[in-house]
């Protein structure tokens, strides 16, 4: 183990030739020049990624020395000790439901710190989406009532029309027949 450890610090920190340059980034990419100091592995010139910098196959998807279970549905949860990471495609519903049924069970998740916390505040999260779900319903509605509305004054304004020609004509007739 602590051979282990003293071979993890050694482990240097892999930059692509010329990454002092602006324009190029720090992330690793091999060397393909001809003259290429770096890909001819001189000394001083920064290391190269090898086989012999991985870690040991048994030390290997380790994290605080425990092999981990990833979590997608509730039927992964079956017959685990270990503890578990809950997968983040799974969504918010779901996850509240597996972290109730983990703390059940008792297994320890690494990527939630507090169990308890996390359930409350989904509650509370889920409660504010289902009022404001229900604040756009009521706005719709009252949308669909004032359409109505204005729908009903159009139809009644379009009858009062025919009245209101009806009776401009009656007071014409009137005034011609006083005028004869």
């Amino acid at each position: 183990m602590d051979n282990q450890k003293s071979k993890m610090r050694k482990k240097p920190n892999f930059k692509r030739q010329d990454s002092i340059l602006k324009k190029l980034k720090d992330k690793w990419i091999r060397p393909k020049g001809i003259q290429s100091k770096l890909r001819l592995r001189k000394k001083g010139k920064g290391k190269i990624p090898r086989i012999g910098y991985g870690t040991p196959k048994d030390k290997k998807y380790l994290i605080k020395n425990k092999k981990v279970v990833l979590i997608k549905n509730m039927n992964d949860l079956e017959n685990i000790k270990n503890p578990i990471i809950i997968s983040s495609k799974v969504g918010l519903r779901k996850k509240l439901e597996i972290v109730t049924k983990a703390k059940e069970l008792k297994l320890e998740i690494l990527n939630i710190k507090d169990a308890d916390k996390f359930i409350e505040d989904v509650k509370k999260k889920l409660e504010e989406k289902k009022k404001q779900k229900q604040k756009i319903k009521e706005k719709k509605t009252k949308k669909e009532e004032k359409i109505k509305k204005k729908e009903e004054a159009k139809i009644e304004s379009e009858g009062s029309k025919d009245e209101k020609e009806k009776k401009l004509k009656e007071e014409k007739r009137k005034v011609l027949e006083k005028g004869l």
